[in-house]
Formats: structure tokens, C-alpha cells, sequence
């Protein structure tokens, strides 16, 4: 964070969590070994240094997550600043009005990343984004706002059930797409749904070969309008299974911890 004119500035990179534990808690992290470019390096250096001041001693993923959460509580937003928050419509428009209100200067990206770091975190709890989050933030901040909430729940949960908790989501007509693009990407399972996510590859859910759909059941035909084809689609019934899988990249056997 910097300060200019006593102002405090509030710099929040958008990051990816598993890099982002890389850098606070490895020796001998570069840019290139975890695929970040020296411009987004800076900005995950620039954050650690500002919530740690060193290396932060952390043995797993979930350890290095509590110490997150405790150093964003100390340094950015407290506890009863989150809670100040609590009866208001919680998207970034309102979290940077209330740091600019206390004298806080951080932009809309800023914002965006904040919001979206203290969901991955779960820093904040998700019943009340899931009432509160409105449609900015767009498709990829809704798919990514179920994901967590199936991630948090560690058991699993029927559709019907997902899609009551986002019935006022502007969007929850895509629900099932949004279901099916993280079975596809391995982070979820879905119980009852019997085609196999290769002959689903590229979020290809809605275009399938009838000829190589014949013996699976979550499927419906259609017929395309303009050419009369037959096509065929996956579907999810209300009563089929959610079950999260917690999908983190691997640790590098040649990196030393603290």
C-alpha cells in the first residue's frame, strides 16, 4: 500500500491463490517458474510485501490461507469493518465507496480483486454474497461465486438445492452451463450424469454427434431449425448430485519451504 498527502492507497493485483502461495512461502521463486510474467511477479512481490514483510512459514495450501485471512484482516479491512458491510448490497462499487468514505484511495480493478480474493478465501460468508452480489461483475463472476459455494460446502448438494440458493441471480437460466463448464474443467462431479467429460472437451455440450450419444441417458435430441440436423445435448435434472472436487495445482518437488 502507498501513501501520498496522507492518503493510503490500496493496491490489490488480481492473483491466483496457488501462485500467489508460491511466492509468499518458497525460496527461490521466478517469474517463469510459475508462469507468471515479470510484470505480474512485481505486483504478487509488491502484495506479499505488504501483508507479510517476509516469507511466510506455511507447510500446506490451508495453513498459508488462515494466515492470509488473518494478515488481510490486520492490514486492508477488518472484522468489523466487514461487518459494517454486512447490510449492504456487497459488490465493488460498494466496497469503494466505503474505503474512499474513510479517506482510502483504490481503484475499480482494485476493487474487483479485493472482492474476488476474500471470496476465494471465504473470508466473507457466501450466503450473504450469494443474497447480495449484483450482475457487474458478469458471467465468469457468477460461475466462479458457485464454484466456491459447492468448493466451501465439502459434501455434496442436488441442483434443485444450487439453484434455489441463486434464484435471483440475473442469469440463473445458465446455471446448468455454468454446472456442466466446471464438470468439464474437473471441479465438481455430477452425480447421475453418465456421459464422459471427453466427449465434452471445449465446453462442446451442446453440439454432440447423436451417433456417438446413443447409449447415455442425460441427453436430449434437437432438431436444428435452419438445416433440419438432429443434434444432441447433456442435461442436468434438478435431482442430480453436486459433488466438489478441490482442484489445486501441484507442488513443485524442486522448490525448498520454509
Amino acid at each position: 500500500m502507498k501513501y501520498k498527502d496522507n492518503v493510503r492507497r490500496i493496491v490489490i493485483p488480481t492473483i491466483n491463490l496457488a501462485k500467489f502461495y508460491r511466492v509468499c512461502a518458497y525460496q527461490k521463486i521466478t517469474p517463469s517458474s510459475i508462469g507468471l510474467t515479470e510484470k505480474s511477479f512485481k505486483r504478487y512481490i509488491n502484495l506479499k510485501d505488504y501483508l507479510f514483510g517476509k516469507l511466510v512459514k506455511a507447510e500446506s495450501f490451508n495453513i498459508f490461507i488462515e494466515v492470509l485471512r488473518n494478515s488481510i484482516l490486520s492490514k486492508i479491512i477488518s472484522k468489523s469493518e466487514l461487518l459494517q458491510l454486512a447490510n449492504r448490497p456487497l459488490n465493488p462499487s460498494t466496497i469503494k465507496r466505503y474505503f474512499e468514505n474513510k479517506g482510502n484511495n483504490i481503484s475499480n480493478s482494485s476493487t474487483k480483486a479485493l472482492l474476488s480474493l476474500m471470496l476465494k478465501i471465504h473470508l466473507i460468508d457466501q450466503l450473504v454474497i450469494i443474497k447480495s452480489i449484483r450482475t457487474e461483475e458478469g458471467a465468469e463472476h457468477d460461475k466462479e461465486l458457485i464454484r466456491y459455494y459447492i468448493l466451501r460446502r465439502r459434501s455434496f448438494i442436488s441442483v434443485k438445492e444450487l439453484k434455489n440458493k441463486f434464484s435471483d441471480f440475473p442469469r440463473k437460466h445458465k446455471i446448468n452451463d455454468y454446472l456442466l463448464e466446471l464438470w468439464v474443467d474437473q471441479f465438481l462431479d455430477i452425480g447421475g450424469l453418465d456421459v464422459p467429460r471427453l466427449l465434452c472437451n471445449n465446453y462442446n455440450f451442446k453440439n454432440l454427434d447423436p451417433e456417438q450419444m446413443k447409449e447415455y441417458k442425460s441427453i436430449e435430441k434437437i432438431r436444428v431449425r435452419e438445416t433440419g440436423e438432429l443434434k444432441v445435448r447433456v442435461v442436468i435434472e434438478d435431482s442430480y448430485k453436486l459433488y466438489p472436487l478441490d482442484k489445486r495445482d501441484e507442488k513443485s518437488s524442486d522448490i525448498t519451504i520454509l
